[in-house]
């Protein structure tokens, strides 16, 4: 048997009502699309305006009444995460407790602070080269520590190795380029 589908406009001059789902149907879809248009900016108020418990919970999509009262108790006794920076939630162990502790930019520079005992740290970058703390980025600037003493650039929580290995590339495309302007003015 063969389905007959009305075409989404008339072919030609209206006679008569179309076949097809009717003008009532048609006019509730309109609407419900414009209103789904207006919809992501107020789910996106919604979504800020819900508690942190509530979004647990809707993560772990369940109803279990036990796991449910253990999301809910988490979230009782552990502190709200602080807002994400554009080098994200960085973490470390507390040297205290050994619990978490979150990064936080103050008006001197980056701190550890603890989520559990609320110890408050300033995080430090070391230049291997120079056994010197390095300079703290800006508030607002990437995570990019210098050294006060050489060219030596970090992020936090690098190890010297990978400090040492990106000055190893700097000197070598320094290098490369310093011959590249040698060939050139030879030729």
């Amino acid at each position: 048997m063969a389905r007959h589908f009305a075409p989404p406009y008339p072919a030609g001059p209206a006679k008569g009502p179309a076949p097809g789902p009717g003008p009532g149907r048609a006019a509730r879809a309109g609407a419900a699309s414009r209103r789904r248009s207006l919809l992501p900016a107020m789910n996106d108020f919604v979504d800020e305006a819900r508690s942190r418990v509530a979004h647990l919970l809707r993560m772990a999509n369940t109803t279990d009444a036990r796991v449910r009262a253990r999301i809910i108790e988490y979230a009782d006794t552990t502190p709200e995460p602080p807002v994400m920076s554009r080098a994200g939630i960085v973490t470390t162990g507390c040297p205290r407790c050994l619990r978490t502790a979150w990064r936080q930019q103050d008006a001197e520079g980056p701190v550890w602070v603890c989520a559990s005992c609320g110890h408050v740290e300033g995080v430090t970058v070391k230049c291997p080269h120079c056994e010197v703390a390095m300079t703290p980025p800006p508030l607002g600037a990437p995570d990019r520590w210098q050294c006060p003493s050489c060219p030596r650039v970090a992020a936090t929580g690098e190890s010297p190795q990978d400090i040492e290995d990106r000055e190893r590339a700097r000197l070598a495309a320094l290098a490369a380029l310093d011959e590249a302007i040698a060939l050139r003015g030879e030729g």
